[in-house]
């Protein structure tokens, strides 16, 4: 029996750029392309004999680590067409017969599986009509297994999926309207700058909505907690009738199980791109993780803008390989005025930000303004911490190209604090006692290389790292997140179980391995203890702590409970 999973696809996706559904699997190797051309070929002929239409696309991707097979479909038939793409699957895999009518009839139409009654049953002309109605008047639309949507903000208008409006005259399409509208997507600094960049668009007097990692937003509002970076995060900012913006992240889960959550975009932005989660959804490799990022240029239409770390060498090769035609559409960041991707931008009139000394700069063919210094922006703690001047770049890039001025760049990039409350969990410094604390969210080797770069540039009677990792990771992965802590050459080593990440793992499996790796590296055993969970890891931090010392608080667990214990001592 083979194992394969079936999902829909919502909006534009890693295999095209509308919904779709796909069955990922892991078949033989010498068998796949033949199962595939059998399994494009079943899916036609059951298609044809339901009397629906042919997919615009239908194919399959072979990878490293299995198979994908994938073909469009009709926003009110994709659960019925998980039905046929996994049924289709199964006469491929078990049935070498020629297909044929006859021998589809008992799947199509027999008393107890039907594929006919499950397209029936979903089957919802009054939305494809709206659809298709907002498509030709240009109006925002959005749906869901609810509800149904016209205009964005401001102007949206909801409904049940079972009442849908009439398409009459009292239907005034006139007043749905778009917003500006920013995805950010990428490895690493995805939140902070998306919270950085609502700081700077909101300065103009703009009701921001935004969604992330950490909730939904709509303005000074929080509207839920969790982690809302896939499209029903989009959806509930772009339905709340109080926003004229939204800045809405995208990570790489939501990207890869449902596609995008709005249709069209006015920029889109990559911070950066590293590895991290390969394995998943046919993702093996960097080179893909990059691909999957950008399914974010999808959304952009004939002025969107794409910004683009112009310092990731694997985002500089992927656009290389699309050719010209993204060209008109790049703006370019870069902790280096002089990278070679700028003279030929710059002759085309192109758009860049970068640093120049200890200026945050923004110039387009050759007229550039200042927009600060780095000092002036807290988040990058003096310059000290460059993943944030990135981040910054990144934020006043993205807001330049949706409208907002020097100025109000200016005032946003120096007015954003980066604490517990702005920013939680992400690069928040304590002092306690005379001893500097970060407190960072940072899970990846690409994330916590860049904390440990800051923290190694504040002087320091001693060092503590505290740290901990979920059991989704694999043995390798927690070696070199470790790896890299290590290299603030602690003087105490605080490790802590996350109770509630184990994902399959023993009690103390993990905590244990981090404890040899650390040895390994050369700490002492005495100068490493272990803890239940990362408040009583965070409380034997306190209780070490002197003045002169610099600590280092990874926090992938009760970030909340460890930031009150903070602040609670401050």
């Amino acid at each position: 029996m083979i194992d394969f999973d079936s999902r829909r696809l919502t909006g534009a996706n890693f295999f095209c750029d509308g919904p779709a559904v796909v069955i990922d699997t892991c078949l033989e190797a010498v068998e796949s392309k033949e199962i595939a051309r059998r399994w494009i070929k079943i899916v036609s002929d059951l298609l044809a004999e339901l009397g629906r239409p042919e997919p615009e696309v239908i194919g399959y991707r072979i990878h490293d680590l299995g198979q994908s097979f994938f073909f469009t479909e009709e926003i009110d038939a994709l659960y019925a067409s998980i039905d046929l793409a996994e049924a289709a699957l199964n006469i491929a895999l078990n049935d070498k017969a020629k297909s044929s009518a006859e021998h589809y009839q008992g799947l199509i139409s027999s008393s107890g599986f039907s594929l006919k009654a499950g397209f029936e049953e979903e089957s919802n002309p009054n939305l494809l009509a709206l659809q298709a109605q907002a498509k030709q008047q240009n109006v925002p639309f959005l749906w869901d297994d609810d509800f149904v949507s016209l205009g964005y903000g401001l102007s949206a208008s909801t409904w049940p999926i079972d009442q849908i409006p009439v398409i009459d005259d009292s239907l005034t399409w006139s007043k749905y309207r778009s917003i500006p509208l920013a995805f950010i997507t990428g490895t690493n600094g995805k939140s902070t700058t998306t919270r950085l960049a609502s700081q700077i668009l909101r300065g103009s007097g703009i009701i921001v909505g935004f969604s992330s990692t950490d909730g939904i937003w709509a303005g000074d509002e929080c509207l839920d907690h969790g982690d809302y970076s896939g499209p029903g995060g989009a959806r509930e900012v772009l339905r709340n009738s109080s926003v004229n913006a939204a800045i809405l992240e995208v990570a790489r889960g939501g990207l890869l199980r449902r596609g995008l959550g709005a249709e069209k975009a006015d920029a889109a932005l990559i911070t950066n791109v590293a590895e991290d989660h390969l394995g998943e959804y046919g993702v093996n490799t960097l080179a893909e993780l990059i691909e999957a990022k950008f399914i974010v240029r999808k959304s952009l239409g004939h002025d969107g803008k794409l910004v683009l770390n112009a310092d990731d060498i694997g985002i500089v090769s992927f656009v290389q390989k699309l050719g010209a035609s993204l060209a008109n559409k790049i703006v370019w960041f870069s902790l280096d005025k002089n990278n070679l991707k700028f003279a030929d931008h710059f002759l085309k009139q192109g758009s860049a930000y970068f640093l120049d000394a200890d200026k945050i700069v923004a110039q387009t063919g050759t007229q550039a303004r200042t927009i600060c210094t780095v000092t002036d922006v807290p988040i990058t703690l003096n310059g000290y911490a460059r993943h944030n001047i990135y981040n910054a770049l990144a934020a006043a890039a993205l807001t330049h190209t949706m409208g907002a001025s020097i100025e109000q760049i200016r005032a946003g990039l120096c007015s954003f604090v980066g604490d517990q409350k702005n920013n939680p969990g992400r690069g928040n410094i304590f002092t306690i006692n005379g001893a500097t604390m970060m407190v960072d969210f940072a899970h990846n080797p690409h994330g916590l290389n860049a904390v440990v770069d800051t923290l190694l540039q504040y002087p320091a009677q001693r060092r503590l790292v505290m740290l901990g990792h979920a059991g989704d990771r694999s043995n390798a992965d927690i070696s070199k997140l470790t790896e890299v802590a290590a290299r603030l050459k602690p003087d105490l080593v605080v490790i802590y179980e996350l109770e509630d990440y184990l994902r399959g793992r023993s009690a103390g499996e993990i905590p244990s391995l981090i404890l040899d790796v650390m040895m390994q590296l050369g700490v002492d055993k005495n100068q490493i203890v272990i803890k239940p969970n990362p408040v009583a890891a965070a409380q034997h931090a306190l209780a070490w702590a002197k003045e002169g010392d610099v600590l280092l608080l990874q926090t992938l667990g009760d970030r909340e409970k460890v930031l009150k214990l903070l602040e609670s001592e401050t």
